[in-house]
């Protein structure tokens, strides 16, 4: 024997099950949604609405430095690297 034998279902049964009152497939105004939320980020930048990374906090403060800010060295390295080396830099 393969697959046990059943009845097959009764389309009568389902009558039994009570009708909501809402389309759970009815779409919603995605378009609006994203684009209040792209606007929120364009307003406020990283840091806001999604937490700023410690990285992207020292990669925003070499962006906004003055010309020759690095020159001595400046590593973006700080936080978790998830597993790989923070500083792939050699003899880093």
């Amino acid at each position: 024997m393969i697959t046990p034998s059943d009845t097959p279902s009764s389309p009568s049964d389902y009558a039994g099950v009570a009708v909501q009152g809402m389309d759970i497939q009815a779409g919603n105004d995605e378009a609006a949604i994203t684009s209040q939320f792209d606007a929120a980020n364009a307003d406020a930048g990283a840091g806001v609405l999604y937490p700023q990374s410690e990285r992207q906090q020292e990669t925003r403060e070499l962006l906004e430095s003055a010309q020759g800010f690095a020159v001595g060295g400046f590593d973006i390295d700080a936080g978790s690297a998830f597993g790989w080396p923070n500083n792939i830099e050699p003899g880093g």
